[in-house]
C-alpha cells in the first residue's frame, strides 16, 4: 500500500481522544499499549495492543464518533491517501492470549555497525520533540505462516514493524541476542550492512511494516548499540 501520507506516534492519559462529527482525514490507528474504545450509536469496541482501526468518515455521521482513551495508551496514526480503497482479505481473529505477555510494549531499534547488527530500547519512538508528524513511503499487511524462518539478511531501507498478533523473533549477532515481539511490540529496523539478521514466526504471526525514509525523525542518535535491549 503506498497510498499513505504520514504517520506520528502519540501517547494519551485515559480521556477522550477525539470526537468525529464531520469529514475527517481518513486514518489507521495501531494500538500498540493499552486500550483505546470507538463509540458509535448502538456499539462500542474496544481495541488492544495489536489491534487496528480504520478510521473512514467522508460526510457527517448521524451522530458523533467518539474516540476515548480507557486506560493510559500508545499507538500509531496513519494517514491514508482520500481515494485509498482496503484490499486483500481479512484473516480469522487471533486471540492466544499472549498480547500481555510483558506487561508494557517491548520496543527495540535494530543498527548495524558495519559487521554485526546490534538491538537496543527505542523509546524515542513515543518521546521525539515536535513536530511528531512523519513522512511514510509505504504501508505493508504481512501474514506469516507457523513455520517462517529466514536466513541472516539485510534491509534495503529503514522499516518500522509492529506486531498485530502470533510472535516475530528476530536475532542479531551483536548486542541483544535474540529477542521475541509479540502484538503490539514495535521494532525500527535499520540493518543496512553487514552479516545482518535472521528471524522465524512463533506461531502464526501478523504485523504491519511502515517503510520510512533514512532522514526520520528518529533518526538522530542512531549508533546506541551498546546498550542491550531490555
Amino acid at each position: 500500500m503506498s497510498a499513505v501520507r504520514h504517520m506520528c506516534s502519540a501517547h494519551a492519559a485515559t480521556g477522550p481522544l477525539e470526537t468525529v462529527t464531520g469529514s475527517s482525514e481518513r486514518r489507521l490507528f495501531l494500538v500498540v499499549s493499552g486500550t483505546i474504545q470507538v463509540i458509535v450509536p448502538d456499539m462500542r469496541a474496544t481495541l488492544g495492543p495489536g489491534d487496528v482501526l480504520f478510521l473512514d468518515a467522508p460526510g457527517s455521521p448521524e451522530a458523533p464518533v467518539h474516540i476515548r482513551a480507557a486506560t493510559p495508551c500508545s499507538y500509531l496514526e496513519v494517514v491514508v491517501e482520500p481515494a485509498w480503497l482496503p484490499r486483500g482479505t481479512v484473516p480469522p481473529l487471533m486471540d492466544e492470549g499472549r498480547r500481555t505477555a510483558y506487561g508494557s510494549p517491548r520496543l527495540l531499534r535494530m543498527v548495524s555497525d558495519g559487521v554485526v547488527a546490534h538491538l537496543s530500547s527505542f523509546d524515542d519512538l513515543f518521546s521525539a520533540p515536535p513536530p511528531h508528524t512523519q513522512a511514510v513511503k509505504a504501508l505493508s499487511f504481512v501474514c506469516l505462516s507457523p513455520s517462517m524462518r529466514s536466513d541472516w539478511h539485510t534491509e534495503p531501507g529503514t522499516s518500522l514493524l509492529i506486531v498485530l498478533a502470533g510472535g516475530f523473533e528476530v536475532e542479531v549477532g551483536g548486542n541483544g541476542g535474540r529477542r521475541t515481539l509479540r502484538a503490539g511490540d514495535v521494532c525500527l529496523v535499520e540493518d543496512f550492512e553487514g552479516q545482518g539478521h535472521r528471524s522465524s514466526s512463533d506461531g502464526e504471526t501478523r504485523f504491519a511494516v511502515l517503510a520510512l525514509p533514512k532522514d526520520h525523525l528518529w533518526s538522530q542518535g542512531a549508533e546506541r548499540t551498546d546498550e542491550a535491549a531490555s
